[in-house]
Formats: structure tokens, C-alpha cells, sequence
């Protein structure tokens, strides 16, 4: 497992810096058992998924998560948000008082002391912004940031919470291999139709092929269902040189509802993962219900190698399918809800077990994305993106998709 096993050649010409229009004309790779077809496109898939089909998706909305400040000095400075300091993504988009984030700053090498900040106008009123460091840990900062709006209508300065400010002053946080700035379009663009809970610093990406025709044609042959993750600015992170084993996975929040875990317990269904945070989510439950099985405890995080080790035994001892061990934590939640962080990295030879198919783009080089992919189907994935790249399929977050399906094992 080296890094250099997941290395492939990515022309910059192949790489999407903007969506085709209609979104679902985006065109479909399907890949079933090692046969390949190239011809079909997104507004395909009904016919492609099986009848019956669960088709998962990730809910969680992309929040404006870049903010272009002034240092005290004039110069610009560019703050990307990663998440909250101890309080949740929800309290913090909540909050109408000073916050804290973990923070990238782009042009912030001088930024040692004094406040950055902001003015700008709307037709709501004014809304002004004041940034301040407070620490440092591991590259990361700790920025806080205070705001206030004066209404246009009345002059006063109301209680607005964090949410409204980034609505107001933030812009979408493209991926930096787009290497354009975002765009009023990209509000739009780089969300999917079905998102719902804010918290995302990147977007789903392969969600973004699904628009409400689409959507509306695929709800007479599979039924939709939703979990939460909240993607940070991990998922770009590249493998290291050497081991893949020795990359540290970044750890997000999930949020999965009863409703959905009952519909995961239901045997003999096919089901289908839309993009590789819907499949990290589902396949950390699994891991979790071995661990509260195990501990005796409800479990609040999945760390990146607990299944290569101790839960990996566990499993193997218990032999739960993905139903079986749902259809204990229906029973073990009593109707609750289940919320947690993972830091799950999956590597061949990973197994899935909560779905058969996953709808996905094409991935970057190196990345822990194409890792998870090469667990679901193996070195066919070498032979798929050359194919792709052969056809001038679309690459990346803008890019064109996939549909991978495969037997359970």
C-alpha cells in the first residue's frame, strides 16, 4: 500500500473548472463486475440503478466559507474557515457573539497582532467585521471573529447570527485546483439540490449531478434517503510519499436519524452510496455498532484504524452483516438519533458492507478518495480513470461521474 500505487497522470485540461448545464447531462461511466460502458449520462441513471434501489445521499449544505479581510496594515487577507472551536458547527452558525474557528489564512505570515476586518453594504444594511488572532496549534489558527449589522430601514445595529454574516460577506470555497476565484454562480453551482443541514467547508461533490428533474425521475424507482457529513478541508489533503498507512485522515461530523438506520436494517435491499462521504458515513456506523456491542457504551467517534485492528476482530467474531448490526442498534437506540466524528480511512483490503453501488466522480491523484474507491472494485479503478481520460470524460469536483457497482462479499 504506497502511495505511488494510487498515482495517475491528471492533465490540467482534463480537470472541470465549471459544471455542464443541464446538471444531470453530466456524462455517466457505469462499471458493473469489470464491464465498462461510456455512453450514458446522468439523466440515464433511473434505468441504470436497480429497481427498488435505496439511494443514499449527503444532506449537508457547503456554508460561504472563505472571508476576505484587511489587515491593519492594508494588506489583504484571505480566512478560510474549517470549523468551530469547541462548540458545534450549529451553535456556532447560531451564534450572535463572538466566535471562534479554526482557520487557513492565506497572506497572514506578518498578521501578528491587531485586528483585520471588513465593511460592506447591502440592501439590508451594513454589516462590518472584526478578526483577531488567539492562537496557533499545528499550522491551524485560531481566529475570532465578531460582527455587527446596522439595518438599512431602521439605523439600528440588530443581533444577527454567524450564519447571516457569511450569507452577506463569505464567498463559496472552490477547490484550489479550479484556480479561479469563486463566482455568484458557484452559490448555486457547488450545492447540491438536496442539501439541508449547513456545516460543509466542500461540497459533495457527486451530488452535483442531481437536479430536481432528475431527482423527480428517480423517485418512481428507488427511494431516497439521507445521512449528514460535514466535509472539512481534509478531504484535499494528498497522501504522503511512501505507506498510505502513515497518512493521518482528518475526522468530520456525522449525523444519521433513526428513520434511516431502520431503513438499513431492511434485508435483501440494494443499496446505492451518492459520493464518498455518504459512503464514509455508512460504513462508520457499521464499525460503531461493533464498538457499543463490544464496549457496552454508545460510541461518539471511529478513529481512522479501528477496523485494522481491534473492531476488525471483533466483526470477524460477531460475523454481523451490515443489517444484523442495524437491526441491534434499532433495538440499542430506543428511537434516538445518532450523532458522532469519524476519522475513518478505508484502504484495500477494506471491505464495504453498507452498500453495492456508489455514484462518484473521478478523483485527484494520491488522495484518500481514490483509496476508498480501490476498496470498493479493486486495480479496476487503474483501468476505468485511463478510460475515462481516453474520452475526454470531465475530472474533478465540476467533472463528469461514475456509477460503480459490485456483488456483495
Amino acid at each position: 500500500m504506497q502511495t505511488a500505487d494510487y498515482a495517475y497522470d491528471l492533465p490540467e485540461s482534463a480537470i472541470a473548472i465549471h459544471p455542464v448545464t443541464p446538471r444531470s447531462g453530466a456524462r455517466l461511466l457505469t462499471w458493473r463486475q469489470g464491464e465498462v460502458a461510456t455512453h450514458q449520462r446522468f439523466t440515464d441513471l433511473p434505468v441504470v440503478l436497480p429497481q427498488g434501489t435505496q439511494l443514499w445521499v449527503n444532506n449537508t449544505r457547503v456554508i460561504r466559507a472563505r472571508l476576505l479581510l484587511q489587515k491593519p496594515t492594508g494588506g489583504r487577507l484571505e480566512v478560510f474557515l474549517l470549523e468551530p472551536h469547541e462548540r458545534s458547527m450549529e451553535q456556532a452558525l447560531a451564534s450572535t457573539q463572538a466566535v471562534v474557528w479554526k482557520c487557513m489564512v492565506r497572506g497572514g505570515k506578518r498578521w501578528t497582532a491587531g485586528e483585520a476586518g471588513l465593511q460592506v453594504e447591502d440592501t439590508a444594511g451594513k454589516w462590518e467585521i472584526a478578526a483577531k488572532r488567539v492562537g496557533m496549534d499545528e499550522g491551524v489558527r485560531f481566529i475570532e471573529l465578531r460582527w455587527t449589522h446596522r439595518s438599512a430601514a431602521t439605523g439600528d445595529v440588530r443581533k444577527a447570527s454567524f450564519a447571516e454574516l457569511l450569507e452577506a460577506m463569505g464567498k463559496m470555497p472552490l477547490p484550489p485546483y479550479m484556480h479561479r476565484p469563486a463566482q455568484e454562480q458557484d452559490a448555486e453551482d457547488y450545492q447540491t439540490v438536496y442539501a439541508e443541514v449547513p456545516g460543509s467547508v466542500a461540497a459533495p461533490t457527486a451530488g452535483l449531478h442531481f437536479d430536481a428533474l432528475l431527482m423527480a425521475d428517480l423517485s418512481t424507482s428507488t427511494s431516497l434517503h439521507h445521512v449528514t457529513l460535514h466535509v472539512g478541508a481534509g478531504t484535499f489533503k494528498p497522501l504522503g510519499e511512501g505507506d498510505v498507512t502513515d497518512h493521518v485522515m482528518h475526522g468530520e461530523h456525522c449525523s444519521v436519524s433513526f428513520d434511516a438506520i431502520q431503513a438499513l436494517a431492511a434485508e435483501g435491499v440494494h443499496r446505492v452510496s451518492t459520493g464518498t462521504t455518504s459512503l464514509r458515513t455508512l460504513e462508520s456506523l457499521y464499525w460503531l455498532a461493533i464498538k457499543w456491542k463490544e464496549t457496552g457504551e454508545q460510541p461518539v467517534e471511529l478513529y481512522q484504524w479501528e477496523w485494522r485492528h481491534e473492531l476488525g476482530d471483533a466483526a470477524e467474531h460477531l460475523g454481523w452483516t451490515m443489517e444484523t448490526a442495524m437491526q441491534w442498534c434499532v433495538n440499542a437506540l430506543d428511537g434516538a438519533d445518532w450523532h458522532f466524528r469519524t476519522s475513518v480511512m478505508m484502504v484495500p483490503p477494506y471491505r464495504i458492507r453498507s452498500v453495492q453501488g456508489l455514484i462518484t466522480n473521478f478523483h485527484l491523484p494520491n488522495s484518500t478518495l481514490l483509496c476508498l474507491v480501490a476498496s470498493a472494485i479493486g486495480d479496476d479503478w487503474r483501468s476505468i480513470y485511463d478510460r475515462a481520460l481516453a474520452e475526454g470524460f470531465r475530472f474533478l469536483s465540476y467533472g463528469d461521474g461514475s456509477y460503480l457497482e459490485w456483488d456483495p462479499r
